[in-house]
C-alpha cells in the first residue's frame, strides 16, 4: 500500500517553469496566471497571491506546467484563501512561503490553521466584509460551493476587479454583486466543469458563460481548469477555456475574453 501511494504521488509530481521570471508593469493592474486557479493581481505598489497551488496531491493534479516557479514568485503584499480545497489552500506551498509577515486575508475558519504556519497578519472575512491590502480594498463576496468560500472584489488604482475561487453558478448571488458593483473591469471565473465522485465543484463553459451575462465585466479571464486525476473518479470539460471564449462571444459580444497559459500575464491601463 505504501508503495503504490508513493507511485502514485510522483505522478502527481508538478512540472515547473524554471526559467521564466516575473516582470513588474506600470499598467494599472496586470493579472498573472501561474497555474489552474492560482493569480497574481498586481496594482503596482500593491501585490497580492491568490490561491498559491504549487505542490499538488491525489486526487488531484495538474495537466499544466506550473508558469512561474514559487521561488520565482516576487514578494507580495497579501495573499488571498478562497476556501479550504487543496488546490486553493495548498498547506505545503503556504508552509514553505518565507514571507510569513503579509497580510492573508482568507474564508472564516482557516485563521488558525495560517496562524500555527507562522502567519502574523491572518484576517478571516465573511461575505460583504471589507479588509485592505496595501493599496487595494478587498471585499468578500457571495460563493457556492461544496465547503464554506469566500470571492473577492480587490479595487485599486480605479479598477475593479472580481475573483470568484470556484464558485458554482448561483444567479441570486450573481445578481447581488452585479448590483454592488455594476463596473467591473475584469472578473476572473471558475470554467472547468470540475466533477469528483460525480459532485460538481464549478462551473461548466455554459455557467461562466452564463454568470458573465448578469456580472457583465469589461474583460474577463478563465480559470479552473488544466486538472487532471484518475477517471472516471475525476472529470473535467474537454477544452473549456476555449468552449467558453466561444460562448461568451456569442451571447456577451461586449465583454473581451482574455485566456491566459499559464506565466502569461495581462496588463491593463485605464
Amino acid at each position: 500500500m505504501l508503495a503504490l501511494l508513493g507511485a502514485l504521488s510522483a505522478c502527481y509530481a508538478p512540472t515547473v517553469n524554471r526559467q521564466r521570471s516575473y516582470h513588474p508593469s506600470d499598467a494599472d493592474v496586470t493579472i498573472t496566471r501561474i497555474v489552474h486557479a492560482s493569480f497574481i493581481v498586481d496594482f503596482g505598489t500593491t501585490r497580492v497571491l491568490v490561491d498559491p497551488w504549487f505542490s499538488p496531491a491525489p486526487p488531484l493534479g495538474q495537466r499544466e506546467t506550473i508558469g512561474i516557479a514559487l521561488d520565482r514568485i516576487p514578494e507580495v503584499r497579501g495573499i488571498l484563501i478562497t476556501h479550504r480545497h487543496n488546490d486553493h489552500f495548498d498547506r505545503e506551498t503556504l508552509e514553505s512561503y518565507r514571507h510569513k509577515s503579509v497580510r492573508v486575508i482568507t474564508v472564516r475558519g482557516l485563521g488558525e490553521d495560517l496562524r500555527e504556519m507562522g502567519y502574523t497578519d491572518v484576517v478571516e472575512i465573511g461575505e460583504w466584509e471589507q479588509s485592505q491590502i496595501g493599496g487595494a480594498v478587498v471585499r468578500a463576496v457571495p460563493a457556492r460551493h461544496s465547503v464554506d468560500e469566500t470571492g473577492y472584489v480587490l479595487q485599486a488604482n480605479g479598477v475593479t476587479t472580481y475573483l470568484a475561487g470556484d464558485s458554482l453558478f448561483d444567479e441570486e448571488s450573481f445578481r447581488a454583486i452585479a448590483q454592488e458593483f455594476p463596473a467591473i473591469d475584469v472578473a476572473v471565473l471558475p470554467v472547468g466543469g470540475i466533477r469528483i465522485f460525480g459532485r460538481r465543484l464549478d462551473m461548466n463553459p455554459n455557467e461562466a458563460a452564463a454568470a458573465v451575462k448578469i456580472l457583465k465585466p469589461s474583460r474577463v479571464i478563465p480559470s479552473h481548469y488544466g486538472l487532471t486525476g484518475p477517471f472516471p473518479f475525476v472529470f473535467s470539460s474537454s477544452e473549456p477555456a476555449s468552449e467558453f471564449s466561444k460562448l461568451v462571444q456569442a451571447k456577451v459580444p461586449a465583454t473581451q475574453v482574455i485566456v491566459l497559459q499559464p506565466g502569461e500575464s495581462w496588463h491593463y491601463y485605464r
